[in-house]
């Protein structure tokens, strides 16, 4: 009787896990792994990104505007700066918006127009959005830093056809499309070339919808 009571409880046991696995409540499948399509690299800017050390850099607030290559919607949004070594750089948190934005840092928040998302954290000196952030090809977006950081950027070239980067060196400054500079050649003053906005170095990476 003894070994029947536990044939019969093991039966039971196994029915029931059965039953568990059927109903996909104990599949341990959570996050992006249950998520439709894999994550894709949408812009990625490195051209000047080949030195070791040195440089032209920036620490600034930033901002870079960009377009969307493709179709569709994207979602489980990454995004990060360049460091001249190729390495990420992220600082602050970082607004996704639909319009140019020409206010102070300060004035970055839900209420700034054509607020899209905030990033909700830093992962690897990654941007991360939640999930429910999506972005549509076609579109252009852009995005800005409520903090100062360093970041790596085109000096007198447009690097990036598809958007302009943005800064501010100073809080109580607003953002303004940085402009490309001059530069010394043999001890002389060459100035920038007219009507070129340059841009800064950053990767895009989403996961389609």
């Amino acid at each position: 009787m003894h070994r029947s009571f536990v044939l019969g409880l093991s039966l039971f046991t196994a029915l029931a896990l059965a039953a568990c696995t059927t109903n996909g409540e104990s599949n341990g499948i959570t996050g992006p792994a249950a998520t439709a399509g894999s994550l894709q690299t949408l812009v990625d800017v490195t051209t000047g990104l080949d030195v070791t050390a040195g440089g032209t850099g920036t620490w600034n607030w930033a901002g870079q505007s960009f377009v969307v290559p493709g179709s569709g919607s994207f979602g489980d949004l990454r995004f990060h700066w360049y460091a001249f070594q190729k390495t990420p750089a992220a600082f602050g948190r970082l607004y996704l918006l639909t319009q140019e934005f020409l206010g102070v840092p300060g004035d970055l928040g839900p209420s700034t127009p054509g607020f899209v998302a905030r990033s909700e954290g830093i992962a690897d000196n990654v941007y991360v959005f939640a999930p429910q952030a999506t972005i549509s090809g076609g579109t252009k977006y852009w995005v800005y830093t409520d903090a100062q950081g360093a970041f790596a950027g085109s000096f007198d070239t447009d690097i990036y056809p598809g958007g302009d980067m943005y800064l501010t060196g100073y809080h109580a400054n607003p953002f303004r499309k940085a402009q490309a500079s001059g530069r010394m050649v043999n001890g002389v003053y060459v100035p920038p070339p007219p009507g070129v906005f340059i841009d800064a170095n950053f990767k895009l990476q989403a996961r389609p919808r």
